[in-house]
Parts: C-alpha cells; sequence; structure tokens
C-alpha cells in the first residue's frame, strides 16, 4: 500500500456505571425505520447511512480491508498494548465508538482477554461469530454527554463515525472524560474525496458530462455535502491534528494518510495487496448504494441517483477511472491533566 505520514451479550442494559441512554432487545424496532429502501436510524435523524444486514456486510469488508493494511487492529500498536497491560489498578477495558457490525469489538476482546470490552452504537450488531463473554454492546448516541463513562477505558476507538457526530472537536473533548490516564484515542475516517492513479484529487465541482466527471467522485462528494448539511461533521478529519494539539487533555498526538486502490488496478502487487484493493473495491461498490437514503432526503432525484449509481457501479467494477481512497488515521494519549467542562 502507498501511504505519507504527516508531521504530526448483545444486550446489556447498563454501562460500567450504568447507562442513561440504553435500550433492551424487545426495544429494537423503536430505534430504526425504514427508508429509500434501507433501515435508518430512528434516533439520531444526523446520520442517515443504513443500519442494515446489507450494510453490515459493506462494513465486514471494510474492516478487513483496513485490519489487513494496518496488519493489526489499530494504527498504533506499542501504546495501545501498552495501554492495555494487565495487573492495573483497574482491569483494562476498551471503547469501539460507532461499532457498526461488532466486528473490531469482537477482535481487539479475543486480542485482550483480560480486558472488557464496550461496542457502542446507534443499534445493536448483528455479528456473524460469537460474542466473547468480555465483549458486550449497548445502543448510545454518544452526541449526548458521557459522563456515565467516566474514566471507564484505557482505550476508545472510534472509526466512519463522521456522519452522526454533529460536534466532532467536543466529541474529542468528552472522550477525554471517559479515558484513563495513558488511556489511548484511536480514530479512523475514509475520505469522500477521490484520488486518481497519480495521487492527485479527482476534479469535485464538474457537471455531469463535462470532462473529467466521475459518478464514483460525484457521490461521494454528494455525501459529503448532504452529511454536512444534515448537520454532520463530515469534514472533521482535516482538523483532527489540530485539535489534539491543541486540547489540554492530549499528548502524542499523531496522524497518517493511507493510499488504497479501489481495486487491484495497480502493476506489482502481491497476493495480500490485491486481495485488500478487492475488499476495498467491494467496500466502494456496496457505499453508493448506501448513499441513497441520505439524498433522498436532501431532494435528490430518485431515478437520477439509480443512473449515477449504476455508472459508478461499472466504474468501480471496471476499475476505470483508476482510483485511489485515502485513509486517516490519527491517535493520541490522555495525559494527567484533570477534566472540566468545556466552555460555552
Amino acid at each position: 500500500m502507498q501511504q505519507t505520514t504527516e508531521p504530526y451479550p448483545f444486550m446489556r442494559s447498563s454501562s460500567p456505571t450504568g447507562s442513561i441512554v440504553s435500550f433492551r432487545s424487545e426495544n429494537a424496532e423503536n430505534i430504526v425505520r425504514e427508508f429509500g429502501g434501507r433501515l435508518v436510524s430512528s434516533i439520531n435523524e444526523t446520520y442517515m447511512l443504513p443500519l442494515d444486514s446489507e450494510e453490515y456486510e459493506r462494513l465486514g469488508y471494510q474492516h478487513r480491508a483496513l485490519t489487513l493494511t494496518l496488519d493489526s487492529l489499530y494504527a498504533v500498536p506499542d501504546l495501545v498494548r501498552a495501554a492495555m497491560t494487565p495487573g492495573q489498578r483497574h482491569t483494562p477495558a476498551a471503547v469501539d465508538i460507532g461499532a457498526g457490525s461488532g466486528q473490531w469489538a469482537i477482535e481487539f476482546a479475543r486480542e485482550f482477554p483480560h480486558a472488557t470490552v464496550v461496542g457502542i452504537d446507534l443499534v445493536p450488531p448483528a455479528p456473524n461469530q460469537m460474542i466473547p463473554p468480555n465483549c458486550r454492546f449497548e445502543v448510545d448516541d454518544v452526541n449526548l454527554p458521557l459522563y456515565h463513562y467516566e474514566k471507564a477505558f484505557n482505550v476508545c476507538h472510534m472509526r466512519s463515525i463522521d456522519h452522526g457526530i454533529t460536534d466532532y472537536e467536543g466529541l474529542i473533548h468528552s472522550v477525554a472524560q471517559i479515558l484513563r490516564t495513558n488511556g489511548v484515542l484511536l480514530m479512523v475516517s475514509g475520505d469522500n474525496q477521490l484520488f486518481s492513479e497519480n495521487r492527485t484529487p479527482m476534479p469535485t465541482n464538474v457537471q455531469e458530462g463535462q470532462p473529467g466527471w466521475c459518478a464514483t467522485q460525484a457521490l461521494f462528494i454528494a455525501a459529503q455535502r448532504t452529511a454536512h448539511a444534515r448537520g454532520a461533521a463530515s469534514e472533521a478529519r482535516y482538523k483532527w491534528q489540530e485539535w489534539l494539539l491543541a486540547s489540554p487533555y492530549y499528548t502524542s498526538a499523531g496522524v497518517e494518510d493511507i493510499y488504497i486502490p479501489i481495486g487491484p488496478w495497480m502493476n506489482g502487487l502481491d497476493n495480500r495487496c490485491i486481495y485488500i484493493a478487492q475488499l476495498m473495491q467491494m467496500t466502494a461498490k456496496r457505499i453508493l448504494s448506501a448513499f441513497k437514503p441520505m439524498l433522498l432526503a436532501n431532494g435528490y432525484n430518485s431515478e437520477v441517483l439509480d443512473a449515477w449509481i449504476g455508472m459508478a457501479v461499472k466504474e468501480v467494477t471496471q476499475m476505470n477511472p483508476r482510483l485511489f481512497a485515502r485513509w486517516r488515521f490519527a491517535w493520541a494519549v490522555r495525559n494527567s491533566t484533570p477534566w472540566t467542562e468545556r466552555a460555552p
């Protein structure tokens, strides 16, 4: 993979200290609704990506691609392993905010069987594997205060949650409340800006039919702009490093960008990289139709969207144009500064 580094048991009814936003399984039908042919959240109007089995399948491909790219579940193994060392005063614990299908939380729990792992999302996961006894899932909206998790975790992982977060800088502040000293914050997000085979940004302001227009890029940017219009922090990844460096609660902040080809179009890839590129290709094809509910809600014409999605799926399948997806990984370590409420 090409990369650049910048300077840089569904469902438990309570959290470690008693969740204020928690749902039992018999209430699950109240937290999703049908829209645009897919299931979406009923408790967070900002997040309009699907919350259904088709989306969980896509997230599975994405998870596999990213973990193979890193050869790990996380970007900074030394920091995470130090934070999760057994024998501490408190049992080591980790939280996966935006747990999705639950794969990251389940695999992290298996890697650290001495630890407690909590996955949080807007709906319960539907994992296709057994949940380890040291792992559980809760329904919560992290746009709300997190004081019921105060100093509960040694690691906080957040991946691809931008479309559901209204104040990402505020969330980073809130995470400082739930992390223990020397705990690690991990953030991961894919860019809606796609890149050509030369790693130059694909045009985003050209109209359909004009030179340089790409249906795949058009859909990704339309999704980002729509999420932003709905109040989501869909461009937060660009300011992660700035916010971490400005925060009084974090140290050892870092950011890394990794470019992954959407499909095995590059020459000289080994079998591992070919598989990663294929997984990213499958992820991309599936997310194109996942964008439809939010775009419909923002006034896009259904027939136009179906046409764009058809063209984009063809582009991705045929790898024409040749595209890179850029994934940003960021991290920081919680220092010992006492946490206080954020100033208005």
